[in-house]
């Protein structure tokens, strides 16, 4: 099974970590995602897919070092893993690599935000889930963590 997990720098990539663990089976493949934020090339859009590779600039170093951690901790598991650190918009760039790579599966968390939020702001749950490419496992935040 290949599995993509998209995980931020929020409490949920532990969570997210977790119900994979939980899901795949020996022998499966992971994509371990984080999107950064996009880089404009031209009137304000991003044209071109722009994957951050070594050396990794500081302001990313944090991202890069929680898709290490975790992907070492899929390996001990027999999960073979791949990280991807990318600059695009979230939703629209998770769901774009999964299918470049094949994922059979998103898995992801989501803050539950209110409906009032989501309108204005937008949701990158949302926009995953909208696209229907791919099937998507949500992990909530529980209400008392809120």
């Amino acid at each position: 099974m290949k599995i993509v997990a998209a995980v931020d720098r929020s409490e949920f990539s532990d969570k997210v970590a977790k119900m994979v663990i939980r899901l795949a089976p020996q022998k499966s493949k992971l994509l371990l995602i984080n999107v950064a934020p996009r880089e404009p090339d031209m009137f304000g859009h991003q044209l071109r897919r722009k994957v951050i590779t070594d050396p990794v600039p500081e302001e990313f170093q944090d991202r890069k070092e929680l898709l290490d951690r975790l992907c070492r901790g899929f390996s001990k598991r027999g999960i073979k893993c791949e990280t991807l650190l990318i600059r695009g918009e979230p939703g629209p760039t998770i769901i774009r690599e999964a299918v470049r790579w094949g994922g059979q599966l998103v898995v992801m968390g989501s803050h539950g935000r209110g409906k009032l939020r989501r309108t204005l702001m937008g949701s990158v749950t949302q926009s995953v889930l909208d696209s229907r490419l791919v099937p998507v496992l949500i992990i909530p935040l529980p209400r008392d963590e809120e």
